[in-house]
């Protein structure tokens, strides 16, 4: 699943061309560390543009939840904003709030279905990757920039990224 964005350099400025970002749960893993104690790790993968600009990072659910903090809380929460909204009332269009109702529904939809204190059953594991990529796919298709994603996965701009790549040849 991929969505195209208008492209932009380092500044934030338009540029020609169109940056296509896909978003995705590849797989889980159980890993066990002395401090933490048994969990699970999802693979998401995040290619900006072509294959050699993909990415593949281990996250923890933590990750996925401070990444739902930053979708519901962005510069004002989104709930406080639709509980604010009134259909007759002048609003502020130089405000830089993203709304993204769908991705929150499906965190909520996430929460519902989590069970007590790390259970590391594989048919709950496949489920959750597939509620934890539902969740993603949310943010990039209501998103107006791929930055929140980028900044997820720990990637610079695509332009960056290119940079990147050629520095380690």
């Amino acid at each position: 699943v991929s969505k195209s964005f208008p492209a932009k350099n380092d500044k934030g400025q338009l540029m020609d061309g169109v940056d296509t970002v896909s978003v995705s749960i590849a797989s889980y893993r159980v890993v066990e560390s002395k401090k933490h104690g048994k969990y699970a790790q999802y693979l998401v993968i995040f290619c900006d543009g072509n294959f050699r600009n993909t990415v593949g990072v281990w996250k923890r659910y933590s990750d996925f939840s401070q990444l739902s903090r930053k979708v519901s809380n962005g510069p004002e929460s989104c709930a406080a904003v639709v509980t604010g909204l009134n259909p007759l009332s002048v609003t502020d269009d130089d405000l830089d709030v993203e709304l993204l109702p769908n991705a929150m529904t499906s965190w909520r939809l996430l929460k519902k279905r989590q069970r007590w204190y790390r259970c590391l059953d594989a048919g709950y594991l496949s489920l959750k990757v597939f509620l934890l990529e539902r969740f993603l796919h949310d943010i990039l298709f209501e998103s107006s920039n791929p930055q929140i994603l980028r900044d997820f996965v720990g990637v610079k701009s695509s332009e960056g990224s290119k940079l990147d790549i050629k520095g380690l040849q």
